[in-house]
């Protein structure tokens, strides 16, 4: 079978969750005979929106490059954009299109491309297609998880202090978006979501039905030589992790709050990752002042596997109502127990694994990491039930065929 892949961004210029999990899913597929191709977005800029084709890791992948001024907005169609990724789509002679992000794209790719005669199925890695700020999370912290259906007018007053047209053409943006939102669900032939709390949310939504909706977690990547074995304390520390994107609604400045409440030496921190932007990379600094901090910069898969053997706890305090937590499933495979914030899907996947503390709530979360530094017995307990119950890529790529197979047969009816 023949896939092709849209997403918003792809390794190396760019890694986070949703790309992790599309070159997990395309390496797995390649593995068992398919043929998997990457369209995806990117950050740099081409006078003519220059398409440009190379392979990472064996798999063929064409970044498609905007020209200057075409831009992310509340109505994030880019028909220029859109016309060119379809054509390049097509050309590819796909049995079946999979898309996962259309940011850096264009909003209304699901529509184009069915209207075009192939087979779409979408992974719902966040709620891009209703909201602007993706994750349902207001600067603020507010969560909108309970305020479906949006787009709605309350999107304005979020939306409003980054967007410089004003309020008028923002409330015509956001009509349009929700246009767009309506015909791009009613062109998924299956809706593939990580969790049971994002399937109620698309439920909720109103924009699709249950009978499209297809519950498969993600897989995290499998790495040599893990689950690992607990590290010895001998020193008496207990030293935590935290990786993936690191963004202010990832809650790692609430991280850093609540070490410098707990005020205990035997605390240490690890962090792995690249701030999303200078001005955040300086809070994280001026935050972590005095603490015992260390930041790693960018990382590959692999390298967790060699960071986990030197830690005790991973720690993701997301603000965010997270669609899955990747993170959360590596550290797991990673035989690291965690802790989490209660947002999204983040309780569901921690399982007995760890323990949930509520989120933007640093107080909480210092008592929790003190009680799990004072309990050894505990840490093993979450340590055991870490790397269960979870996915191989293997598994997960013929589950994910199955649900190809049903769309593509549904798709020839017609």
């Amino acid at each position: 079978m023949k896939i092709v892949h849209v997403v918003h961004q792809y390794p190396p210029e760019f890694r986070g969750g949703t790309e992790t999990c599309v070159q997990v899913l395309s390496a797995a597929q390649a593995a068992r005979g398919d043929a998997a191709f990457i369209v995806a977005g990117s950050d740099a800029r081409h006078p003519d929106g220059e398409l440009r084709l190379e392979a990472v890791n064996h798999v063929p992948v064409c970044r498609v490059l905007r020209r200057p001024g075409e831009n992310y907005s509340m109505d994030h169609r880019s028909p220029r954009v859109a016309q060119q990724v379809v054509e390049l789509i097509v050309n590819e002679r796909p049995d079946v299109v999979h898309l996962h992000h259309t940011l850096n794209l264009s909003g209304d790719l699901a529509a184009r491309v069915s209207a075009a005669g192939l087979p779409v199925v979408i992974t719902l890695h966040d709620f891009t297609t209703v909201c602007a700020r993706f994750f349902l999370s207001r600067p603020d912290g507010e969560s909108c998880a309970e305020h479906f259906p949006l787009p709605s007018a309350r999107c304005d007053a979020c939306v409003l202090p980054d967007f410089p047209a004003g309020g008028e053409a923002l409330r015509i943006e956001r009509e349009a978006r929700a246009r767009t939102a309506a015909a791009e669900a009613a062109a998924w032939g299956a809706a593939i979501v990580p969790s049971s709390s994002v399937r109620q949310r698309w439920l909720d939504s109103g924009l699709v039905d249950a009978a499209r909706l297809v519950l498969l977690p993600h897989a995290p990547a499998r790495l040599k030589g893990t689950p690992c074995e607990p590290r010895v304390r001998a020193d008496g520390r207990l030293v935590l992790a935290s990786w993936g994107h690191l963004a202010p609604a990832k809650g790692l400045l609430d991280l850093l709050a609540a070490l410098r409440l707990a005020a205990d030496p035997r605390l240490a921190l690890v962090v792995l990752g690249e701030p999303i932007d200078a001005d955040f990379a300086e809070q994280l600094i001026d935050a972590a002042e005095g603490l015992d901090v260390s930041f790693g910069g960018r990382y590959e898969p692999a390298d967790l596997a060699q960071l986990a053997p030197r830690v005790d706890l991973a720690v993701f305090p997301s603000r965010a109502e997270e669609t899955f937590g990747l993170v959360l499933a590596e550290a797991r495979a990673l035989g690291l127990p965690v802790i989490c914030s209660d947002r999204g899907a983040l309780p569901e996947g921690v399982g007995a694994a760890g323990t949930v503390v509520p989120a933007a709530n640093p107080q909480a979360l210092a008592a929790a990491l003190l009680a799990a530094a004072d309990d050894p017995r505990q840490l093993e307990s979450w340590r055991a039930a870490s790397h269960t119950d979870l996915l191989t890529p293997g598994q997960h790529a013929e589950r994910v065929n199955d649900v190809y197979t049903r769309v593509i047969a549904a798709a020839h009816r017609r």
